[in-house]
């Protein structure tokens, strides 16, 4: 493995320059006011001693085997680090990079997400596809967070096995969130959230549990007032504001609908009788229509919401001594008269209508 270090930096500089020109040679002057150093796919390991390259701006450190990061308190004018694809466990010896906007680090070893507290200029935070353990999940730490919330408007979190993103419900200047590929699945939490982020105008959630919610894109689009972009979609304006309508009218319906107290359920809860003449005697009282009775209902609150009955069916036989109870609904049926019995002739094919039989006193 190789330690990163001025003897290393001059040395890939000067094969790159010669295959570009094999009369030009590199000088250390002009090595030490390079703002951009690429050191990416060259096998390092750790980072030495570069305090000489003072002017760095940009870090290219990609595709090797760094398993910390150190020796970058020199690095005050440093704006964009790469570090992607290493095998990096913790974020730390950043308190120096106070100018540093962009951080890569994807596809290390990182749990928790700390060591962020001073870098008050931070916009870009790539750190997608951790190699977790099992059972393991990316977190944040809350000062880091309080850090990002006045600064950070890209963040890259998919892939870590995430079930929640409460962890960054503060970051109300995010405006680009990518959480692909990640265990979401409650519902209520990530609408919570997302309603918090009131500067998110992209979102990426493909790939989690979530999506197979009924409808979990309208309900997320109708708490959020600036999403214009989801998992790759165009969210306008005229859509946003139908998606509110709707989610109201349901949310109204909904209240009315809890709210409502029937009669029939009120009368026939008192009665210790069985289902099927709970519901007989229901169908009876309110099978017909006309006028409605109005009742008024005091809840626990004391408030007073007139709820509407159907009105009471009563007939002539309805009133029992004194009482008016409901008509069943088999007091319908017509009884039917006796016909008297009608013969036929077998001769003229003629009815011959027969007079009733009366019992006889002789017999």
């Amino acid at each position: 493995m190789v330690r990163l270090s001025p003897e290393y930096i001059e040395k890939k500089c000067s094969q790159a320059q010669l295959n570009k020109s094999c009369s030009k040679k590199v000088k250390k002057r002009e090595l030490y006011s390079t703002t951009h150093l690429r050191m990416n796919n060259m096998f390092i390991s750790s980072i030495g001693n570069i305090a000489d390259y003072k002017n760095l701006k940009v870090i290219y450190l990609q595709n090797n085997h760094i398993s910390a990061i150190e020796n970058l308190h020199f690095a005050s004018n440093l704006t964009h680090l790469y570090l992607q694809h290493n095998v990096i466990r913790k974020i730390e010896n950043l308190e120096s990079l106070e100018n540093l906007q962009t951080l890569y680090l994807a596809y290390n070893n990182i749990v928790v997400v700390e060591g962020l507290e001073y870098l008050k200029n931070l916009t870009t935070l790539d750190i997608q596809n951790q190699n977790l353990s099992l059972g393991e999940t990316l977190c944040f730490d809350p000062r880091s967070i309080d850090t990002l919330s006045t600064s950070l408007q890209v963040l890259n979190v998919s892939g870590n096995k995430m079930t929640s993103l409460k962890d960054i419900k503060n970051l109300h200047k995010l405006e680009i969130l990518d959480a692909r590929k990640n265990l979401l699945d409650d519902i209520e939490d990530l609408t919570e959230i997302i309603s918090a982020l009131i500067s998110l105008k992209d979102l990426s959630l493909q790939g989690n549990p979530v999506t197979q919610h009924y409808r979990y894109k309208e309900n997320l689009i109708a708490n959020n007032d600036t999403i214009s972009n989801f998992n790759g979609k165009t969210i306008t304006d005229v859509c946003r504001c139908f998606m509110k309508k709707f989610k109201i009218e349901k949310h109204l319906y909904r209240n009315k609908k809890s709210s409502r107290a029937t009669l029939d359920e009120d009368i026939t809860s008192s009665l210790n009788l069985p289902p099927a003449l709970k519901k007989s005697i229901s169908r009876a009282m309110f099978q017909h229509s006309g006028p409605k009775l109005s009742i008024t209902i005091s809840s626990a609150i004391c408030d007073m919401q007139p709820q509407i009955f159907p009105a009471w069916k009563t007939g002539t036989k309805s009133v029992r001594h004194g009482h008016i109870t409901p008509r069943p609904f088999w007091s319908n049926v017509t009884k039917k008269t006796k016909q008297p019995h009608v013969v036929r002739s077998l001769i003229k094919s003629k009815a011959i209508k027969l007079p009733p039989i009366t019992p006889s006193s002789n017999i």
